[in-house]
């Protein structure tokens, strides 16, 4: 979240993979950054084995590559 605020902070833009425990807290942290709009790109919780949350990453890489290159 803050390696976001900061690439934010910068003009560079950015998105936020948080799993559906964490959207809260991650907006909460958005919002109190005043980054509103910064994405946030929801997985199921919990992430699982490294294989599991392997295959977490693919099925949302395009909703990351989105976010960051919508503008």
């Amino acid at each position: 979240m803050l390696d976001a605020v900061n690439f934010e902070d910068r003009g560079k833009p950015a998105a936020v993979v948080t799993t559906s425990n964490f959207v809260r807290l991650a907006g909460s942290l958005a919002r109190a950054n005043h980054l509103e709009e910064l994405p946030l790109v929801t997985i199921p919780h919990p992430l699982g084995d490294p294989q599991a949350a392997a295959n977490r990453a693919r099925e949302v890489a395009a909703q990351v590559v989105a976010a960051v290159t919508s503008g």
